[in-house]
């Protein structure tokens, strides 16, 4: 699987239990991100304006369509 969009397709072929230890998967790689305080507060910052701008909310489609996106800009920000 070469993009994040094939992973995507190809987890809504899981079951629910096969999601379940994919999770774990992930969630092990990540963490050591769990702590991280930039992270915590992008996450705090975006639940703030969630919260304040309903009307922006966006359906789950709309949302696995974006990540690739944010991937990308995270990675893009990221190098030096």
């Amino acid at each position: 699987m070469s993009t994040v969009q094939e992973i995507l397709g190809a987890m809504d072929k899981l079951t629910r239990e096969e999601l379940r230890i994919l999770k774990l998967g992930v969630d092990f790689r990540l963490a050591d991100d769990d702590n991280d305080p930039a992270l915590l507060a992008s996450l705090k910052e975006a639940i703030a304006y969630a919260d304040t701008h309903p009307a922006e909310a966006k359906s789950i489609d709309e949302i696995r369509a974006l990540i690739p996106q944010w991937i990308s800009e995270s990675k893009s920000q990221a190098r030096p």
